[in-house]
């Protein structure tokens, strides 16, 4: 194994901007946790509910919340971000995957389209969007998975004031939550160009988008992802979001193989959860719990340690990944074995942890980050 195990590792503490929410979790969030995973409406609730509090883009700076003269109005002051660093993002998002996976996944989404609008060049839609993005007054979902597809289903057309779109999105996650998301589409020569595309089927004139019903995917169906087709939709120049090189998504998967760290351990945590109150209420008497918090506690310290390898340690980073993939699995199955047969049960918990583990272990994921799981699975064989 790789990555020994240190039993004198401690958790590390959670930032102090981070206590307001983890009261908000265990208050409101984790005794709705079933009905979270299967009923939009509730989960929808729950997202708004981290709005009101300003916690829904904590990645921006404050800046990022201010006017386009600099200041900051009353009704804004509580719409700016948290500033949070990766480290400190990926305990909030480990926060909330460990009572909710469904709604994890739904903030993961929001604070991606907020990055990219951010690190985007239109400048008029900074102050318009992000503001109101940290409390849901906007809610922006993203789409741009497909470029990992060749040839890219949905492709960009050069027009006169923006760009005209044809294709299909075939993942968009939070249809009826989200207006809008950043969709990504490519172009000729091989660039790609971002915009914000309504999330409502909709037809003016000859242009049409159509949004489909939410697939029934075995895990989290409440989230409600569609696919979106796309016929001569123009996207104007106000709408766009940004310009990125054909390598783009290649570039950043290989520059960011740890981003979805925070819902694996989040979800991990959550596994054991489930476990240790299954062998309680079965009054079984075993050490696994013990076990798999201190393998846990290692990959939580050692999280941004790995993080600040340089880049030419990227297969290192990928098996880092993989056996934390790995580990998530272990921790969820061990729910479902510790349940009994009433994991089988859609309302049992250890069945939802299981089926977020299974998300959670291909979120975002590239051949080689497939390759690197895998290897730590042919391990246990």
């Amino acid at each position: 194994m790789p990555f020994s195990i240190d039993t004198a590792i401690d958790k590390p503490k959670p930032s102090a901007k981070l206590d307001a929410l983890e009261t908000h979790l265990s208050d409101q969030v984790a005794p709705i946790a079933q009905q979270l995973d299967r009923e939009s409406d509730r989960l929808f609730s729950a997202f708004l509910a981290l709005g009101a509090k300003g916690w829904l883009a904590p990645k921006l700076s404050e800046s990022c919340s201010k006017l386009s003269d600099g200041s900051v109005s009353s009704s804004l002051a509580k719409s700016q971000g948290l500033g949070l660093d990766n480290h400190e993002y990926w305990q909030f998002q480990g926060a909330i995957a460990r009572r909710s996976g469904a709604l994890a996944f739904l903030q993961t989404q929001h604070q991606s389209a907020a990055s990219l609008i951010q690190s985007g060049s239109n400048e008029a839609l900074k102050p318009k969007y992000l503001p109101k993005m940290t409390t849901g007054d906007r809610r922006i979902g993203v789409g741009f998975s497909q470029l990992r597809r060749r040839p890219s289903p949905l492709r960009a057309e050069p027009i006169s004031d923006g760009y005209r779109l044809n294709g299909e999105v075939p993942w968009v996650t939070g249809a009826g939550l989200f207006s809008e998301f950043v969709g990504a589409a490519v172009l000729a020569d091989g660039s790609v160009v971002f915009g914000l595309i309504p999330l409502v089927t909709q037809t003016v004139e000859d242009q049409r988008i159509v949004v489909g019903e939410p697939m029934p995917l075995a895990a989290m169906s409440s989230m409600n992802t569609v696919a979106v087709q796309i016929e001569d939709w123009i996207l104007p120049a106000a709408q766009l979001v940004g310009h990125r090189p054909k390598v783009w998504i290649e570039e950043r998967d290989r520059a960011s193989p740890l981003s979805p760290l925070g819902l694996i351990l989040g979800c991990t945590e959550a596994g054991i959860d489930v476990l240790g109150q299954s062998l309680n209420r079965r009054n079984i008497d075993h050490d696994i719990v013990m076990q798999l918090r201190l393998r846990l506690s290692w990959f939580q310290t050692h999280l941004s340690k790995i993080e600040a390898l340089p880049s030419s340690a990227y297969e290192q980073k990928l098996a880092f990944r993989g056996e934390a993939i790995t580990l998530m699995n272990t921790c969820t199955q061990a729910a479902v074995i510790a349940s009994s047969g009433a994991a089988n049960m859609l309302t049992h918990p250890a069945q939802r942890v299981y089926g977020e583990s299974m998300v959670f272990s291909v979120s975002g994921q590239t051949t080689n980050g497939a390759i690197a799981t895998l290897n730590h699975l042919i391990k246990a064989v």
